[in-house]
């Protein structure tokens, strides 16, 4: 992974002066370690103190980023702190760090400078926020100890630049997409700690039901001999043999019986047993078929998660399984809005999670479009506009299903929307008359895909 260079540095800071002069609106944190300043005329400086690939990038396109973290307190420090105009981007010493001075106003109405430095070390990223003493007010990361460079960061104490050791790259590198990179190699994890509540309640969840149908069907093995009993019942009453015993003999069969009651009685008893166990039999299996749709369910929403990225779309999953995500405001009428892409002159919708499909499938929907999804798959539900649509625009909406999905290939069903009802859970459908094809996706259709899709309005 290319790693970012002092001259890198430098060529982004001259080409990014304008953002010079600007007003600081508001603070972001994205995730545990990405922040973003946003300035005013629609400018920003994403911050990322990624131990292994820290960077920063100016004006950066973070509608691909699955933010959604909860505010740490170097987050709330630097909203509490930092306001004002950036009057101007430094690099001291020409060096891995970049320097951003804020003037602001205090109580007095004096005007103040702010620093934040952002120290892009690999191994040992930091961001330090001092006042025009050099002061620390607030730092990513505190220590108790002094560091190899002898210093101690501590609120309070007086800042001083690091001693950088790295190699510096003799050339810049050129031009290269660091944030991409960066989302290619930790976009996973990144979602995953923004929304670990949600992670670990599905992955509770399917545990714990594929657990009971374990159980279930370990108990189903337990339960023998209901033919049995019958036959031993039915023996009892067409033969009415003598109770004198614990047992009798008919046709070779011996049948436990309790000596207390006559055959009629045993035959009732061995009658009543075997229906109980019938009974529970049925109720075995009821709960086996249950939960495995459950587990089927709540598997479909976990590999949906791949395929979501913004904080609203979590929040529909959230609120679709009851879970509370404190601090997320969410519009429902909005976010339930499907996404599209248009192939020659036909849009194709599609939803990107359980609740945008039903929207879509059974709200937007006309009768008499085409429904399409990825055969015995979880995925997202595609509408045609169209009541025939011909062959190619057919298999361009299944290659838009297998790329929702991430899949390389696989067999694409379709059918009227008439021909769809709901399932038990949100997001599923039973297809009646529908017709199945197979196709294969490619890289360049995969990049078309990503470029192509916007959001309904």
């Amino acid at each position: 992974m290319q790693r970012m260079y002092p001259l890198d540095l430098k060529a982004l800071r001259a080409e990014h002066q304008h953002i010079e002069g600007l007003f600081l609106e508001k603070v972001r944190q994205l995730s545990l370690v990405d922040f973003v300043l946003d300035f005013s005329k629609n400018q920003n400086i994403f911050i990322s103190l990624n131990s292994n690939f820290p960077f920063v990038g100016f004006n950066s396109d973070l509608s691909e980023f699955p933010s959604g973290g909860e505010l740490h307190s170097f987050a709330i420090d630097l909203r509490r702190f930092l306001n004002g105009r950036l009057v101007s981007v430094r690099q001291p010493n020409d060096d891995m760090v970049l320097a951003l001075d804020f003037e602001q106003r205090n109580n007095l109405l004096e005007k103040e400078i702010f620093t934040l430095y952002i120290e892009l070390i690999p191994n040992h990223p930091q961001a330090v926020l001092t006042n025009s003493e050099d002061k620390i007010l607030a730092a990513y990361r505190y220590n108790n100890e002094r560091g190899k460079d002898g210093r101690l960061i501590r609120r309070n104490n007086i800042y001083s630049l690091p001693n950088i050791v790295t190699n510096k790259s003799p050339k810049k590198l050129g031009d290269f997409d660091y944030l991409k990179t960066y989302l290619d190699a930790f976009g996973e994890r990144i979602k995953k700690q923004n929304y670990r509540v949600l992670y670990v309640y599905l992955e509770h969840n399917i545990k714990r039901l594929e657990k009971l149908v374990r159980n279930y069907k370990l108990d189903l093995t337990k339960i023998d001999g209901i033919a049995k009993l019958y036959e031993h019942a039915n023996l009892l009453l067409m033969n009415k043999p003598q109770i004198e015993g614990e047992s009798v003999q008919i046709d070779g069969e011996t049948i436990n019986v309790d000596p207390r009651y006559s055959a009629l009685q045993n035959a009732e008893i061995l009658f009543k047993k075997a229906k109980k166990l019938k009974k529970s039999e049925e109720i075995l299996k009821e709960r086996i078929e249950q939960s495995v749709k459950e587990i089927e369910y709540l598997s479909s929403i976990y590999q949906m998660l791949h395929s979501v990225k913004t904080s609203e779309e979590f929040s529909q999953i959230f609120e679709e399984l009851n879970l509370q995500k404190p601090n997320v405001k969410t519009h429902i009428k909005s976010s339930l809005l499907p996404y599209f892409v248009t192939y020659k002159n036909t849009r194709i919708l599609f939803g990107r999670n359980n609740k945008q499909n039903d929207h879509l499938s059974f709200k937007i929907a006309k009768k008499i479009h085409t429904f399409v999804h990825i055969r015995n798959v979880p995925g997202a539900h595609i509408i045609i506009e169209e009541s025939n649509p011909s062959k190619d625009v057919l298999e361009y909406a299944g290659k838009l299903a297998l790329y929702l999905s991430k899949k390389v290939d696989g067999d694409i069903t379709y059918a009227k929307v008439s021909d769809i009802k709901k399932g038990q859970f949100p997001g599923q459908v039973i297809l009646r008359h529908e017709k199945t094809f197979y196709v294969r996706l490619s890289d360049t259709e995969c990049t078309n895909f990503k470029n192509t899709i916007k959001r309904l309005i």
